[in-house]
């Protein structure tokens, strides 16, 4: 047998032990068939491989535990787990990390009022930074206007943004008063200004609950985006959404299903923000079922289920799954 026959004879065993993984799940058969078609597509963009991205960058916060927000999913608990870069600390945290292997900096932090992230507001130490270090420098950056956008622009190697797809969220949740409309310009201003982008999907962000997702997948088609990162709504103690349920695994798939069918040839990532425990394992399997091709900080269920159906797993080591690796 030739190369290629073998090749076609090694995907089709992986389709068919994929198709036998999917059909003993406890989901609609409707969901079910979507799962067949939409690894079908992953197959035919991303042939057998998957990569597994095992230490994401170390997020810095440009505002130490400050926010001007206090979102209630958050209510600045998260900032309490980043490095604190605010007040001038930046640059010798940056110096540290490049003198420890690392490379690149998630560069993160509460919002302004106006909805961004301010590390535009330290541009010009960004810029030294990044000349001394040659460190990647990704970004959380909220929504940005134009100006912002130009700003970020000179030392910004990829903008994480979270597309929010409902208005009554993006009110409820983060109380802004912003729409939809916002999140799509902020996007547009980045890409023409030349900064990639990797746009996040937040499932459930609506305490557990879809709203908007679909519409904020469609909004990110249009910008042909480098990576798409799926980010999963945790309920976090302390907060007012501490309450809630962990978005539905049927929800969920549903959001993966529809991004990778809508962009079958645009790297899909399943996020480091995630819920843990026995959920964090059988999410890990469905998004697999689904189609994604990355996950950050993969369960052991996702190694298993990888080796069990063939998929071949290529690690990458201290960088972010936002950005395009080539295996």
């Amino acid at each position: 047998m030739s190369e290629i026959g073998r090749r076609l004879e090694n995907v089709d065993m992986i389709r068919k032990r994929v198709l036998e993984k999917i059909d003993e799940l406890d989901l609609s058969e409707t969901t079910k068939e979507e799962m067949s078609k939409s690894f079908k597509s992953r197959l035919n963009s991303f042939s057998t491989n998957i990569i597994f991205f095992t230490k994401p960058f170390t997020p810095v916060s440009v505002t130490g535990t400050e926010c001007e927000l206090n979102c209630k999913h958050c209510e600045k608990i998260y900032l309490k787990h980043m490095l604190d870069g605010s007040h001038g600390k930046l640059s010798a945290i940056a110096q540290n990390l490049a003198l420890r292997g690392h490379r690149g900096i998630l560069l993160s932090g509460g919002s302004k009022t106006d909805g961004s992230v301010p590390s535009y507001e330290v541009s010009d130490e960004i810029r030294r930074i990044k000349d001394d270090t040659h460190l990647q420098i990704s970004a959380h950056t909220g929504i940005v206007t134009e100006e912002q956008a130009k700003q970020l622009s000179p030392w910004l190697n990829m903008a994480l943004v979270d597309c929010i797809g409902s208005d009554a969220t993006i009110s409820g949740i983060l109380g802004l008063p912003n729409t939809v409309d916002d999140y799509d310009r902020t996007l547009r201003f980045l890409t023409e200004n030349g900064v990639p982008i990797a746009p996040h999907i937040i499932v459930g962000l609506n305490h557990g609950k879809l709203d908007g997702e679909f519409i904020a997948i469609d909004m990110v088609k249009k910008y042909n985006p480098n990576v798409v990162v799926i980010v999963i709504f945790i309920p976090t103690k302390g907060t007012n959404c501490a309450d809630a349920h962990n978005p539905l695994i049927e929800d969920v798939a549903k959001v993966i299903i529809r991004a990778r069918q809508e962009m079958p040839d645009i790297p899909l990532s399943l996020s480091c923000v995630r819920p843990g425990g026995r959920y964090r394992s059988r999410l890990d399997e469905c998004a697999i079922l689904c189609g994604i091709d990355r996950i950050a900080v993969p369960s052991r269920s996702a190694y298993n289920l990888c080796k069990d159906v063939g998929l071949k797993i290529h690690e990458v080591d201290k960088y972010c799954c936002s950005y395009e690796v080539i295996v």
